[in-house]
């Protein structure tokens, strides 16, 4: 869909597309925008795109500065930041801090961030790059608290003393800034366009997407250019951007076991998972209140939700979403599955991943042998343990030694490559894994004469997903285990 129209589009552009996936925020009512500002130039050096809440609204006014790059040639750092080419020139630091002040002096009631966004990653060990969360993109607490002696703390007055101001008042704007640096190349912008598109019912080909930026860059042509939802709605409504009312949709559904999270659109079933388990209202652990739920309650809905969604609609998309835990996901995807024609889109840390695309040519998995490791040959269950973002091995073993059940074999299933958070590069990597952990697992089960299969799993939950998906024609029975801390707990049973 999206994935040709980068080539085709000028650097400027990807600009454009961005302030006409913001701009979509005014057909979101729960998000409180009133008005999109495509070149402001009150913002002064942060006026690529503004967005402007409705007054009283909890969350912050969004002021953007835009930086791409054709390439990779380099990465921000603190010394990037502060760069000036002539000691008339200001850097980008000093021109956001000024840009700061202008804005909070015109709207003091106003909460507000300033959004930095580049495809520029930060430099490697950079000092200032090392104390920018990775949860919000915002300075952790340590840069505004450490002793003046510290590393961050130096760093921290260097940076007031390059902007000419208070510490008091370097603070004040700092908590303000938001580093997306490492943000989506050209196509990751396109896609993720062309998705928010089709969400809110408007048409997310190439040929609409060369519409979008073609109506952005006649508001920049333009000058400054203040969009309502009203002058929105006209414009999609001139470009004939909406899409027919027979348009085939997803389902967009949302699954929760942990917290409650708000999403752009809004869900068209939802299971809400979050009273079977343990813990504070404002966060659930993996512990369920009686084990029995997994498998009499949560199972049941499932599959009731999947017999709605098959009658009542004729969509094989599903758009799953929410704060789950693996094993809920395992379920999902098997409820799911790929035999019954569903193809199903989650979010990984803010990519989207469908099972349909084409699996990476390049990546391998590797085992500790067809067979596994033999423990009990009087025995019809056999375990696997698939390791991701960590190595399980240990914690498998250990909780085989004290396990009643015996077991035959295990099998121990990774990539290979390192073990962490980045060794899946996107979705192609996750449906390599998926369809290389059926084939080896059920190779492994027959050659066992396995009824029972012990699954254990520590990745993303994509890939959790992705594998349930994908896990028919494997054993007759798969018991998925949990972690919950010291020791896994038997959850979903599925068959």
């Amino acid at each position: 869909m999206a994935n040709q129209v980068a080539a085709r589009l000028s650097g400027d552009d990807y600009q454009h597309l961005f302030a006409w996936l913001h701009a979509l925020e005014l057909l979101m009512p729960k998000l409180c925008v009133s008005k999109i500002i495509v070149e402001d130039k009150e913002a002064r050096s942060a006026d690529d795109v503004t967005l402007l809440r409705d007054d009283g609204a909890a969350s912050p006014d969004r002021y953007h500065q835009i930086k791409y790059h054709v390439d990779q040639r380099k990465s921000y750092s603190a010394l990037i930041l502060t760069e000036q080419e002539t000691i008339k020139h200001s850097s980008m630091l000093q021109k956001l801090f000024r840009s700061w002040e202008v804005l909070v002096a015109a709207r003091p009631a106003r909460p507000l961030e300033i959004h930095i966004v580049s495809n520029w990653g930060w430099a490697a060990g950079d000092d200032l790059g090392q104390l920018v969360g990775g949860q919000d993109n915002a300075l952790k607490d340590e840069f505004f608290t450490a002793d003046e002696s510290s590393n961050a703390g130096k760093l921290r007055m260097k940076l007031a003393a390059h902007v000419c101001a208070t510490p008091e008042r370097f603070a004040d704007f700092a908590r303000t800034l938001r580093f997306h640096f490492g943000y989506d190349c050209w196509q990751e912008m396109a896609d993720r366009t062309a998705e928010r598109m089709e969400h809110r019912g408007l048409k997310s080909d190439d040929t609409a997407l060369l519409v979008v930026v073609g109506i952005v860059r006649e508001w920049v042509k333009a000058g400054r250019q203040e969009i309502t939802k009203d002058a929105l709605d006209g414009i999609i409504t001139h470009h004939k951007l909406r899409l027919p009312d027979d348009a085939l949709h997803a389902v967009h559904v949302y699954l929760s076991t942990i917290k409650e999270q708000q999403f752009d659109v809004d869900p068209d079933y939802v299971l809400d998972w979050r009273h079977y388990f343990h813990g504070t209202p404002a966060i659930r652990g993996h512990k369920t209140a009686d084990p029995a739920d997994w498998n009499g309650k949560m199972l049941p809905e499932l599959r009731a939700l999947e017999g709605r969604i098959n009658t009542e609609t004729r969509t094989r998309l599903i758009r799953a979403r929410g704060l789950a835990r693996l094993s809920a996901w395992f379920a999902f995807g098997f409820v799911f599955c790929d035999v019954a024609r569903y193809t199903i889109e989650v979010d990984q840390q803010g990519q989207l991943w469908t099972t349909d695309v084409t699996p990476s040519p390049d990546f391998t998995l590797t085992t500790n042998g067809p067979e596994g490791e033999a423990i009990d040959p009087h025995s019809e269950t056999v375990a696997v343990g698939i390791s991701v973002t960590g190595d399980l091995e240990d914690d498998v073993r250990r909780h085989l030694q004290h396990r009643k059940e015996r077991v035959r074999a295990v099998l121990f299933v990774r990539p290979t490559r390192k073990l962490d958070r980045h060794c899946l590069r996107g979705a192609g990597d996750a449906v390599a894994l998926a369809d290389g952990v059926k084939g080896m697992i059920r190779g492994f089960a027959k050659r066992h004469g396995a009824k029972r299969m012990l699954l254990y799993y520590l990745g993303p939950l994509s890939v959790a997903c992705f594998i349930g998906h994908r896990l028919n024609a494997v054993c007759r029975e798969i018991q998925v285990m949990e972690w919950s801390d010291p020791d896994y707990v038997p959850s979903f049973t599925l068959e």
